[in-house]
C-alpha cells in the first residue's frame, strides 16, 4: 500500500516538474518573439528625417544637395546647432506644434554663439560647415514670417540678415585661396535671391542687394555673374526703372525704344524658356547634369525644367500677355503637382525646395499690375497651399501682404 502510494507521489511531482519546465520554456519562446518596447526618437532627429525629404531628397538646387554629407560627428558645433534649428522650425510650421518651435528658437540661440565664437577662430572660420551654417540661419528667417516684421528695420537685407556676413566670409575665403564648389554654389545662390529680389515690386531698395553682390570678388569669379540673357534684362530693369523716377517725363523716342528692348528681350526669354530640357538620365552624378538659370538649376527630372521655364517666363513683367500668364500658371501648377497628373504622396517628397523655388514667381505675379483680381486669388491660395504643406513661412506672410503693398 506504501509502494502505490510513493509511486503516486512520485508521478505526481514529476508530472509537476514537467508542467514547470514546459511552462518555463514557453516564457522563454514568449520573451524571445515579443515586439521590443518602441524605440525612442527624439523630435530633432524626426525633424531632421523631414526636412531631408523636404529640401534634399531629389533636389534640383546644388546647395540643398550638398546638406546631408556635413552632418557629421566632426561638423562645426554652429553647422550642428542650426541645422537642428531649421529643421524642428520646418516641421513646428508644417504640424503646427509650438513646442517644437520653442525648441527651434532655442537650437538658433545656440548656433548664433556657436557661430560668433567660430569667426573669432580662423582655424573653425575656414570650415566650410561654418558657411553653410549662415546658408541655414538664412534659411530659418525665410521659414519665420514674424522675423519679417519684428525688429528687423534693415530695409535692404531685412529677409535676408545673414546676406552681408555671407559676402563678407565668401571673400575672407578668397582671399585664403578657398576655391571649392561649396564657394561657387553659395555664390549662385545669393545672387539668385538678389536676382529675385530685383523683380518684387514691392522692395524698397530693389537694386542694393544687387550692387553689394557685384562688389564681390574672387580669383575663382570667371565672367560676369549672370548669364547673358538674365543679364539684359536686370539692365532693361534699371533702365526702366531710372526713367521712372526721374524728375521728368521721358522722351517719346526714349519710350519707343524701351518698347523695342523690352520686347526683344521677353522673345529671347521665352526661347531661353522653351530650349531647358530634362536630362536624359537622371543618375548621372550632379557635375554632368544640364543647368539652367544661371546654374542654379541642376536639371535632372521634369520638376527642375517646369521651375526653370516657369522662372525664365516670368521673368519679365512689362510683356506679360495673357497667354504667357497662363502658361506661368500651368507650370506653376506642374511644379506644385496640382495638375492632375501627379501621386500627391510622393509628390510631397521634395515640396519643400519646390515651394522655395516657386515662390519668387508667385511674388511677381501676384503684384503685377497686369494680373486681375481673380488671378491674384488663384496665387493668393497658392502661396497659401506651399506655406502650409512646405512650412515655408515666407509664402504666408506674402500671401497675407497683398493689400499691404500696392502692386505697382
Amino acid at each position: 500500500m506504501l509502494r502505490v502510494q510513493n509511486k503516486y507521489a512520485e508521478n505526481k511531482v514529476q508530472t509537476r516538474v514537467q508542467r514547470v519546465k514546459r511552462q518555463r520554456t514557453e516564457r522563454i519562446g514568449r520573451d524571445d518573439t515579443t515586439i521590443p518596447r518602441a524605440v525612442h526618437i527624439s523630435a530633432e532627429v524626426h525633424s531632421w528625417n523631414r526636412f531631408y525629404r523636404g529640401y534634399a531628397i531629389h533636389s534640383g538646387i546644388s546647395l540643398f544637395n550638398v546638406l546631408p554629407r556635413f552632418y557629421t560627428s566632426s561638423s562645426s558645433t554652429c553647422f550642428q546647432e542650426a541645422l537642428q534649428a531649421v529643421a524642428l522650425v520646418s516641421s513646428a510650421r508644417q504640424l503646427h506644434q509650438s513646442g517644437l518651435m520653442v525648441r527651434a528658437r532655442q537650437h538658433y540661440g545656440k548656433a548664433i554663439t556657436a557661430l560668433n565664437a567660430a569667426l573669432n577662430d580662423p582655424v573653425l572660420t575656414a570650415d566650410d560647415s561654418v558657411l553653410v551654417t549662415l546658408f541655414l540661419l538664412s534659411l530659418f528667417e525665410m521659414i519665420i514670417p514674424e522675423f519679417l516684421t519684428s525688429g528687423l528695420k534693415d530695409p535692404v537685407f531685412r529677409c535676408h540678415i545673414h546676406f552681408e556676413g555671407a559676402l563678407l566670409l565668401l571673400r575672407w575665403r578668397a582671399e585664403r585661396s578657398r576655391d571649392s564648389e561649396l564657394d561657387k554654389s553659395f555664390l549662385t545662390f545669393f545672387s539668385h535671391i538678389c536676382l529675385m529680389s530685383m523683380f518684387i515690386n514691392y522692395e524698397p531698395s530693389f537694386d542694393a542687394k544687387w550692387l553689394a553682390l557685384e562688389k564681390f570678388a574672387a580669383p575663382w569669379v570667371k565672367g560676369p555673374l549672370l548669364e547673358p540673357i538674365l543679364a539684359q534684362t536686370v539692365d532693361f530693369k534699371r533702365r526702366v526703372h531710372s526713367q521712372v523716377t526721374i524728375s521728368h517725363r521721358p522722351s517719346r523716342i526714349e519710350v519707343i525704344q524701351l518698347i523695342k528692348d523690352g520686347t526683344a528681350i521677353c522673345e529671347n526669354l521665352k526661347a531661353t524658356a522653351t530650349s531647358v530640357k530634362s536630362s536624359s538620365n537622371p543618375d548621372l552624378p550632379s557635375h554632368q547634369q544640364p543647368t539652367a538659370f544661371n546654374n542654379m538649376f541642376e536639371v535632372s527630372t521634369k520638376t527642375p525644367e517646369a521651375i526653370a521655364r516657369c522662372l525664365y517666363d516670368r521673368e519679365f513683367d512689362p510683356s506679360l500677355g495673357s497667354m504667357i500668364l497662363e502658361q506661368v500658371c500651368g507650370e506653376i501648377c506642374t511644379v506644385l503637382g496640382l495638375d492632375g497628373d501627379h501621386n500627391m504622396a510622393e509628390d510631397e517628397i521634395g515640396m519643400a525646395y519646390r515651394a522655395y523655388s516657386i515662390f519668387w514667381p508667385l511674388v511677381v505675379l501676384l503684384f503685377s499690375s497686369l494680373a486681375g483680381e481673380k488671378k491674384r486669388a488663384w496665387v493668393q491660395e497658392k502661396l497659401r497651399f506651399i506655406g502650409e504643406t512646405s512650412g515655408l513661412g515666407l509664402a504666408t506672410f506674402a500671401a497675407g501682404s497683398l493689400h499691404t503693398f500696392r502692386p505697382a
